[in-house]
């Protein structure tokens, strides 16, 4: 099985339109069937007036079609505390950590204006 019950996991909406927002799932696989996960979690949106990412209030249960293109799905370390993750922008960057020694770079390659490593070569 590609998917063990069980396992952590980091979905990130793909963005479809330049000026969109990052948006994920952070959760643990709960059952998985023909290419379709069902993960328990919480969403994780932009705020757009601060800037920073906010973990939305309440577990929910999403059903989550790894075959659509509209997701990438990342596979988290076991060891990873789901309870202190934090989703955090720093300059151009977006990272998903967990305090406590897990780190990921989950930058999207294209900018407004521009790629990431053009604007990190530059800055």
């Amino acid at each position: 099985m590609i998917l063990d019950n069980g396992a952590k996991v980091l979905i990130s909406h793909r963005r479809l339109f330049e000026l969109d927002h990052g948006r994920y799932f952070v959760g643990v696989i709960e059952d998985y069937d023909a290419g379709v996960a069902r993960v328990g979690g919480h969403t994780w949106m932009r705020d757009g007036y601060r800037g920073e990412f906010k973990r939305k209030d309440g577990e929910r249960t999403k059903l989550i079609a790894l075959a659509s293109g509209t997701v990438i799905v990342y596979i988290l370390p076991t060891s990873t505390r789901l309870e202190s993750l934090v989703i955090e922008q720093d300059g151009t960057n977006v990272f998903v950590r967990d305090g406590h020694g897990f780190e990921m770079d989950v930058t999207e390659g294209v900018l407004r204006g521009g790629d990431a490593a053009r604007a990190r070569a530059a800055g």
